[in-house]
C-alpha cells in the first residue's frame, strides 16, 4: 500500500489517528512519513471546509497539466494557496468539496 493510500484510509476514518494510540501504525520512517502527509492533507481539507463557509472565500478543484488543484483563496485576508493533490486523494477532496453548500 502506497503512502497516499495509507493516508487517504486515515483521512476516510470515521475515528481520527492518534500517535500514541496507533503507535504501531506511524512507527519507522515510513510511519513518520505516513503522518506527517496526513496531518498536512487533513489541515487542507478543514482549511478547504472553512473558506466554503466565508462570504466572498473560495475553494476549489481544477484540473490543469494533468493533475488536480486545489486553490483556496480568500480577498478578505489577500490570502490565496494552490496546491497540487496526488491522484490517491483527488477522490476524497472531489468528495468533500462537492458536500460543502
Amino acid at each position: 500500500m502506497s503512502v497516499f493510500e495509507q493516508v487517504l484510509a486515515l483521512l476516510t476514518s470515521p475515528a481520527p489517528p492518534s500517535r500514541n494510540r496507533h503507535f504501531a501504525l506511524f512507527a519507522g520512517q515510513g510511519g513518520n512519513r505516513v503522518h506527517r502527509m496526513y496531518r498536512l492533507y487533513r489541515a487542507l481539507a478543514q482549511e478547504a471546509s472553512r473558506l466554503t463557509a466565508r462570504p466572498g472565500a473560495s475553494a476549489r478543484l481544477r484540473r490543469e497539466e494533468g493533475g488536480l488543484w486545489l486553490e483556496l483563496k480568500d480577498p478578505r485576508l489577500a490570502y490565496q494557496r494552490r496546491c497540487l493533490l496526488p491522484s490517491e486523494l483527488s477522490g476524497y477532496f472531489l468528495e468533500r468539496l462537492a458536500r460543502e453548500p
